[in-house]
């Protein structure tokens, strides 16, 4: 039996892949094991899969802030990490180890060269991030979920594993999100990531009012409210209910959710978040365009009337 060792941490669009593509290994006999970082959130993700992960004491970037005090602990943590990622692959011995990007990647990329353990890196976004150019350069395989990957030259197009769509029946969609609404409604679903967003969804509220024939639906508030035609529920581990009742989805360009959205084939609008490391968010819609039938982008610095005649003739 082959064992698999997969890194994955930060944030769902780097996790969730990591966890299809685990579940899959699983599936086919592979004994797999994950390591994730130290965010509540992660092991959240992980734990609605049933995974348990082994957690390394890293909830970000030493280069992700300007604190110095932050920048000093999270160096120590990386040091940490990678004394605790030697142990576990000593204990585990993985034939393989497969990265998703992100800080996490850093410690095990580190020990798998240093042990000559075939490693392959996953880059999500078309803008490669600072450990996959590192992994480039001292010899990982990397593949990619766009045609495109800027910042690196040798890499392998695969796409990214998504979660398989599973279509629920409108009526029962609704009744699980909670979401009392006609079932004949037309339905804007807004998607913020797994970390949510603010001003996404400030941008829609004024949308919504102008689109009163439309019922609105966030996943980005934490406790549910409704204020005439805009619906807000917590997050959804499980986006199958959610996307079954979209008639339109508008999220952030994050790789893994505008994949999901080409799974699924919906009209989608994609609202780059402008304070995306090297801007690779409006890069990944950009490849998003060149796949999807049903893509158009919105920019946060554009009024909400544009967004609003958008979804009207969508």
């Amino acid at each position: 039996m082959k064992r698999i060792l997969i890194a994955s941490g930060g944030t769902g669009g780097h996790i969730f892949p990591a966890i299809v593509f685990g579940k899959n290994l699983q599936d086919q006999g592979f004994s797999v094991s994950w390591l994730c970082g130290s965010r509540e959130l992660e092991s959240e993700i992980y734990n609605s899969s049933g995974i348990n992960p082994v957690i390394l004491p890293l909830s970000g970037s030493p280069m992700g802030t300007r604190s110095l005090t932050k920048i000093f602990s999270r160096i120590v943590d990386v040091f940490r990490s990678l004394l605790i990622t030697a142990r576990y692959i000593k204990d585990f011995r993985p034939d393989e180890i497969y990265l998703f990007g992100g800080y996490i990647s850093f410690a095990p990329l580190i020990i798998a060269k240093i042990k000559g353990i075939p490693v392959t890196l996953h880059e999500q976004n078309a803008v490669a991030g600072r450990v996959t150019r590192m992994a480039s350069k001292i010899g990982a395989k990397i593949i990619t979920g766009w045609p495109a990957c800027e910042g690196i030259k040798n890499f392998t197009y695969t796409g990214t594993p998504v979660r398989e769509p599973v279509r629920i029946n409108r009526h029962e969609a609704l009744k699980i999100l909670g979401v009392n609404v006609p079932e004949n409604s037309k339905i804007v679903g807004a998607a913020g990531g797994s970390l949510g967003s603010g001003p996404l969804s400030e941008i829609l509220k004024s949308a919504a009012k102008l689109c009163p024939e439309h019922e609105f639906i966030f996943l980005s508030s934490k406790e549910r409210l409704d204020y005439e035609n805009t619906h807000f529920i917590p997050s959804q581990w499980d986006m199958n209910p959610f996307y079954s009742v979209c008639d339109i989805l508008v999220c952030r360009a994050g790789g893994s959710t505008l994949s999901e959205a080409l799974k699924w084939g919906m009209p989608t609008i994609t609202i780059p978040w402008p304070g995306a490391m090297d801007n690779h968010q409006s890069k990944n819609a950009v490849e998003f365009l060149k796949l999807s039938e049903n893509g158009r982008i919105f920019n946060e610095n554009e009024n909400p009337e544009k967004l609003a005649e958008i979804i009207q003739k969508f």
